[in-house]
């Protein structure tokens, strides 16, 4: 990704903490103005929507090695508009917005790590946002198998289904006819 000099990574992970979050646990709380960023280093968590009758739409899912937070909530300082939640016993590292700011204007080596980040984001939400467009279901499911390796296992279909903007019962169907 980016070459980081010996003294440069030295300084950045005396800022650096850990933080355990316990099954349904939230990282992050729709309504609050987020402070960090969390690298996963075991564990899983959902990113969602909630609406005002409670009914929830899951928009990501982050496991190990995977990044969680709001970018919104961090550049703009404004609330997040949705929810991250421990699906499992989640462990991560805590990068302190305020900390990763003073860190691109220290290095080059810190920005460049910051833009291909989103960069790969940006891509992402591209992708996800044309599979919605013009995919069908089957094709989204089989994306999802691919993006998030052995997650059908570690989740409820539910969770699923709604990250796939379906109902179980249309999964179920898709999952009987590729055997899943």
């Amino acid at each position: 990704m980016a070459s980081i000099p010996q003294s440069e990574w030295e300084s950045f992970v005396q800022h650096l903490s850990e933080r355990t979050f316990e099954k349904n646990d939230f990282l992050v709380s729709a309504g609050e103005v987020a402070n960090n960023f969390y690298f996963i280093t075991s564990g899983l968590v959902r990113f969602f929507y909630c609406t005002e009758d409670g009914k929830e739409f899951n928009k990501h899912f982050a496991m190990e090695n995977g990044y969680a937070g709001s970018f919104h909530s961090l550049v703009l300082g404004e609330p997040c508009g949705y929810f991250i939640q421990a699906l499992e016993r989640t462990e991560t590292i805590v990068l302190p917005h305020q900390v990763m700011n003073e860190f691109y204007d220290r290095h080059p080596c810190w920005e460049r790590i910051g833009r291909r980040n989103a960069e790969n984001l940006a891509i992402f939400k591209e992708m996800r946002e044309k599979e919605f467009l013009l995919d069908s279901l089957e094709t989204r499911y089989r994306r999802f198998l691919k993006d998030y390796p052995g997650l059908v296992d570690r989740i409820p279909q539910y969770h699923i289904a709604s990250y796939l903007g379906v109902t179980d019962v249309a999964l179920s169907r898709i999952r009987k006819k590729l055997k899943y």
